[in-house]
């Protein structure tokens, strides 16, 4: 039979749904734990540059929480099907 879908293509939304993720709570962590007023001088003429920044660093870190857990998921599956190379 044939389905709409297939494993690669529920691997993409696995790994696309974990990035975002990732990139969110990085975003919420940084924006509310991290005191960036201590860090740079916040001034009216560069608080869109530093919510910039904000943004930039959450992705970046983001993704590589993300595939940090996406590759501890893959060992763990491949260990747990023998298919350990």
């Amino acid at each position: 039979s044939v389905f709409w879908y297939n494993r690669s293509m529920i691997q993409i939304i696995f790994t696309l749904s974990s990035h975002l993720l990732f990139i969110f709570i990085s975003f919420q962590l940084l924006s509310t734990v991290v005191n960036w007023e201590r860090l740079l001088k916040i001034n009216a003429d560069n608080a869109l540059k530093i919510r910039l920044l904000i943004l930039f660093l959450s992705i970046a870190l983001g993704y590589l929480v993300s595939l940090f857990f996406l590759a501890i998921y893959q060992v763990s599956f491949d260990v747990f099907n023998g298919n350990i190379k």
